[in-house]
């Protein structure tokens, strides 16, 4: 079902305040209703604004935390030069991950043996031993 739509006045300020004053000396209006409307409006206006004064004073330490965080995050962004591994390193890092890779599948009590084997012999033979198994 369709609704009955109220058109709103296009009034200026000047306009508004030739009606009311037409209005209150036909009648149709009372004087104390106006001013309680404006009284009225009033105390909305001054509880909206305490409410948002409230709202500020909650929110300070989250805006700070907030900014504190964006001026981390940009000296964060600026960007840092990687030191270069040696070689040794290099070498140490593939063979670990060649031995993890070996021992992957590897049930528990095999992965114990290749560990014992690792500790004795080294890498390489633990490498071997885990192709095995």
């Amino acid at each position: 079902m369709r609704r009955k739509t109220t058109k709103a006045l296009k009034l200026s300020a000047h306009h508004a305040n030739m009606a009311l004053q037409m209005l209150l000396e036909e009648g149709k209006i009372a004087a104390g209703d106006v001013a309680r409307a404006l009284k009225s409006r009033e105390k909305l206006i001054r509880n909206l604004r305490a409410k948002l004064a409230l709202l500020e004073a909650a929110s300070r330490p989250a805006a700070r935390k907030l900014a504190s965080a964006g001026r981390r995050a940009v000296r964060r962004a600026v960007p840092r030069v990687r030191k270069a591994i040696t070689r040794a390193q290099k070498r140490a890092r593939q063979a670990q991950g060649r031995y993890m890779a070996a021992i992957r599948r590897l049930s528990a009590e095999a992965r114990l043996k290749v560990k014992e084997i690792r500790k004795q012999s080294g890498v390489d033979a633990a490498i071997k031993a885990a192709k095995m198994m």
